[in-house]
């Protein structure tokens, strides 16, 4: 599921949104959302380590105190495609603290893992609109362990300036988000588990008719439809013994992307183009420089 090809609505578990008549080729919910999860953690824990290349250099964005590693590869569009796929990551690492230039954790569970769409519209000048179109009921707890799983389809607007020059691309995602299983060598009292928020493309032709009249009548006359991809992650790094170790917080965004249009790829994979890799790196200050003003309300 994590590709940048958008995907059906037909592929989604059943919702009485999507059209009648469907429900029985439709995925089962808890199934749907184990199989998601676990393909997330194995990108995480595994793809990214072994098949992405770090930057040499780290990039400052303000006002984090964290530098930001960048990390590139190029992906199988999983149809026997080579190279398809221009995938960015970003790590950084934050002290867990009520400091300018970095967040608690609960600070980053507020602000990433809740309302992730509607926060990233409030801390990024592009994002314009966000409106939920589905939303499933939450889980508690699926299959594995994986604890309070939301998911739900957003359209997400952007606009740019100049806007007679650029026009606005909107993006329809499944959004997922949840705890993820507590380690069997742990207890609940010595482990905090990360936290997961991946979001998936979908097709806006494939959506129901009653959905899209809904989109149509919402976004911007001249928007074009883009796709993007994009798993986050949030966690405790392990500490030692020591009473006085401040903790450490592990911040993990990789993201593949199509703007459409008429933007080359080549500008859009750009650094001093003002690309991915620099919009990545610049998130996180966007991110904490919101933070620390909510702190401060």
């Amino acid at each position: 599921m994590l590709r940048l090809s958008p995907h059906p609505f037909s592929s989604l578990p059943p919702h009485s949104s999507l059209g009648e008549g469907e429900e029985a080729s439709r995925p089962e919910l808890e199934e749907f959302l184990h199989s998601i999860l676990k393909e997330t953690q194995t990108f995480t824990t595994q793809t990214i380590t072994q098949i992405f290349t770090p930057d040499s250099k780290l990039r400052a964005s303000p006002p984090s105190t964290a530098k930001v590693q960048l990390l590139t590869t190029e992906r199988s569009n999983g149809n026997g495609g080579k190279g398809e796929e221009y995938w960015v990551c970003r790590k950084s690492v934050h002290a867990d603290a009520a400091q300018k230039g970095t967040a608690t954790w609960a600070e980053f569970e507020n602000g990433l893992r809740r309302n992730h769409s509607e926060n990233e519209m409030a801390y990024t000048p592009s994002v314009a609109a966000v409106e939920h179109l589905v939303q499933w009921p939450v889980q508690k707890e699926v299959r594995g362990g994986w604890r309070e799983v939301d998911m739900h389809v957003n359209m997400i607007t952007h606009t740019f300036n100049p806007g007679a020059l650029i026009s606005p691309r909107t993006f329809i995602s499944l959004v997922i988000s949840a705890y993820e299983p507590q380690p069997e060598n742990s207890t609940t009292s010595s482990h905090q588990p990360g936290f997961y928020t991946i979001q998936i493309p979908l097709s806006f032709k494939t959506s129901s008719a009653h959905l899209r009249e809904k989109i149509k009548s919402a976004v911007p006359k001249n928007t074009i439809f883009a796709h993007y991809a994009s798993v986050e992650h949030v966690g405790l790094l392990p500490t030692s013994e020591s009473a006085n170790e401040e903790r450490r917080i592990e911040w993990t965004m990789a993201t593949t992307s199509d703007a459409g249009g008429l933007i080359p790829q080549w500008v859009q994979r750009s650094w001093t183009m003002g690309g991915v890799p620099k919009a990545v790196v610049a998130d996180v200050g966007l991110f904490l420089g919101w933070t620390g003003g909510q702190r401060r309300s």
